[in-house]
Formats: structure tokens, sequence, C-alpha cells
């Protein structure tokens, strides 16, 4: 029996986008892990071959890329999820939202006060739930203005190069490597949201014609960084496993740029990520377009929808992977050999999967019910707005 033709495109859209959730989390934990000791593993004569294996992989998973990934798929998922609405009710909406990504956050942190150093551990991923915060927070206020996007988008670029050329001028580097010590809460949101309000462009895109459901037609500006994504889009979906490809390979070389190790080759400048994933944002941003606009082949549709499935729990492994890590410390399971790497890894997509049905599941189902709480109020169709 073959399904109705009018749903694929939609559900594709659902599919990838929880499918890019995983990935991007799992990019992630294995940035902090580490690749596979691979040094330890082929030695003497196939040593070069070992320290290659690992030095590569060490390159391919760059987790602060996969974050700002994170970041365009937030902006894209908050519009895509109240689009619909003629307003924001702001009780349901804040209350919703922070319930949603804060119980979980607050269960981790209580949890991880008394194993190790595991507090320390999850400072290395708070920075980027700190950011999600603010944009929930000043999203409505972005909607209301949703036609002038693009006038947000071009500020937001203008303050944060700003603030990056006057921190960077004036010494006041704390690290040369980190974004989040250097700028704080504030200043890394700032940094990182053009991808966010790309996001939330993108959704608009796909859903209307014009401006926000027909209500109010886009700003100048807004139309015209519509029509050069669009032309992107176009490109990148004409050889989408090129753009798959390149995508990686940018965010590999934002690794790179920043490194102070044998990694990174001697004629290559050292570039901070406060620059460099400002700029991969944009890229990440017209692939994301790319995707959700592309339908996933029949042939690879199965791929898509299994890994879409590990993508209902991508914030638990987001979130929990740092705690497992300190739980296996603290009971003297130090890194070794292959086999404990794999225990390591097997161990934290457990215990993530685990917090998942007990806390996100839940704290997501009430968070769904907190907002039927107000009555949407639908958008009326553009000939009945005066």
């Amino acid at each position: 029996m073959r399904a109705n033709p009018s749903i694929p495109v939609q559900s594709a859209k659902s599919l990838k986008i929880d499918a890019i959730r995983f990935m991007a989390a799992a990019w992630v934990v294995f940035y902090h892990f580490g690749p596979p000791p691979f040094k330890s593993i082929f030695t003497g004569h196939l040593a070069l071959l070992g320290g290659a294996l690992w030095s590569g992989l060490v390159v391919l998973f760059a987790g602060p890329a996969a974050v700002i990934v994170f970041f365009v798929i937030s902006g894209y998922c908050i519009h895509n999820a109240y689009h619909r609405d003629a307003s924001l009710r702001p009780v349901s909406y804040f209350v919703s939202r922070y319930v949603r990504i804060g119980v979980p956050l607050a269960v981790v942190a209580l949890v991880s006060r008394p194993v190790g150093d595991a507090s320390t551990l999850l400072e290395s991923v708070l920075w980027s739930l700190y950011c999600e915060l603010v944009y929930y927070t000043v999203y409505p206020l972005v909607r209301q203005r949703f036609h002038r996007v693009g006038e947000m988008i071009v500020c937001a670029v203008i303050g944060g190069a700003l603030m990056v050329w006057l921190t960077h001028t004036q010494a006041r580097v704390v690290c040369d490597h980190c974004v989040y010590q250097n700028y704080g809460v504030a200043g890394t949101s700032l940094l990182y949201f053009p991808g966010w309000l790309l996001g939330s462009l993108i959704a608009d895109m796909q859903r209307t014609r014009g401006g926000i459901d027909g209500r109010r037609a886009y700003s100048q500006l807004t139309g015209w960084i519509v029509r050069v994504l669009r032309a992107v889009v176009r490109g990148l979906s004409a050889q989408l496993v090129a753009a798959r490809v390149a995508l990686v390979a940018a965010a590999s070389l934002t690794f790179v740029l920043a490194s102070s190790s044998h990694i990174k080759p001697a004629f290559l400048p050292t570039v901070g990520p406060d620059i460099s994933l400002t700029l991969f944002q944009f890229f990440a941003a017209a692939w994301i377009a790319a995707e959700t606009t592309t339908p996933a082949r029949e042939s690879s549709r199965g791929v898509w929808a299994r890994l879409a499935g590990l993508g209902a729990w991508s914030y638990s492994l987001y979130l929990c992977h740092k705690l497992a890590l300190a739980i296996l410390s603290a009971a003297g399971y130090p890194p070794g050999p292959a086999w404990t790497w794999l225990a390591t890894v097997a161990f934290a997509f457990a215990l993530s999967y685990a917090f998942y049905l007990a806390v996100e599941r839940p704290s997501h189902r009430f968070a769904g019910r907190l907002r039927k709480l107000a009555p949407k109020v639908p958008v009326p169709p553009p000939g009945a707005v005066n």
C-alpha cells in the first residue's frame, strides 16, 4: 500500500531533523570521549597507522561545530512549533519551554553533585543550554517583528563582530580556543544568534509565502536574504552528498584552526572558534535548509527513520554523557584498552536512554500539557487581515 503523496515531504523534514539531532549529539559525545585508543592497538610496524587513525578521528568529531548545528535546529523547531498561533500565551509558552529543557537539566545537576568531578565536566555542555534559554526567552519578541528578522540577523552579525574585535584588540582574551570563557552567556548567545534566527527563518520560508502566514510581507532586507538562501539551497540540494561532505570538512576545519597541537599544519593560521564557528553557522543553516527541503530517497528512508528514533533522546545523550564518564571515573574505571573505551561509550548511551525514559520524556509530556492549558488562537487567512 502506497502512502499519501502529500505526506512524505513533511514527514521527511521531521525524520531528518530528528536524525540530525542524534548525529550532532553523537558527534559531541565522541568529541568529548575521544576516538578509540588506536595508538595502543596498533603498535610496532603499525604505529604510524594507529596514529593516523587516532588523529583523523580527533579532527573528524568536531563537537563545537555540532553544537552550532543544534542551535540552527533549535530555531527551526521553535518557529515550527508556534508558527500557526496568532499570538503566544506568555505563561504557557515560557513555562512549557523552561520545563522542557530545565527539568532534565536540574535533575542532572543534582545527581552530579556527589559524583566526583561531574559538576566540572558538565560545564562543557551547560554553556550551550544557557544560550538556548536566552533564545527561548527572546523568541516572543523576535516573533512579533518576524518580518524584520533579516535586520535582526544583520544586527547580531555586526554586534558580534564588533564584540570579537574589541575583545581581541583590547587583550581581553582569557582562553585562546574558548568562547564561553571569553564572552560569557550574553556574548556567546549573541555570536550564535544569527544561526538560530536563520533556523527560524528557514522554517518560515518552508511554511509560508511572503511572510509569517501571509500576515505581513518580509522587509526588503529579509526578502533579499530569503532569495539568497533559496538560491544557495537549490545548489546544495542538487549536490546534497557533496554538501554533507563539505559540512563535515568545514566543521573539522574549525577544530583544526583553533588547535595548537601537531594536528594543525604549520601553514594554517590560528583562528579561534569565536570567528570560525561564527562563520560556520551560515553554512550549517544553508545545509539544514537543503536537507529539510529535499525528501529522503526511498532507499535511504529506513536509515533516516532509525536515526530519527534515536534523535528522540538526543538531549539526554548530550546532557548525560559527561555524567557517565564521571561515574565510571569515580568507580575506578579509567580509560584504557579498546574494550574499555567501548564499555564507556555503551554505558554513556545506556545511561542517557534510561534518563530519557525516566526524566526527559515525562518532562516533555508535562510541557505539552502545560502548553495546551492556553487555547490556541489560529492565524487568520491573509484575506481576513486588514
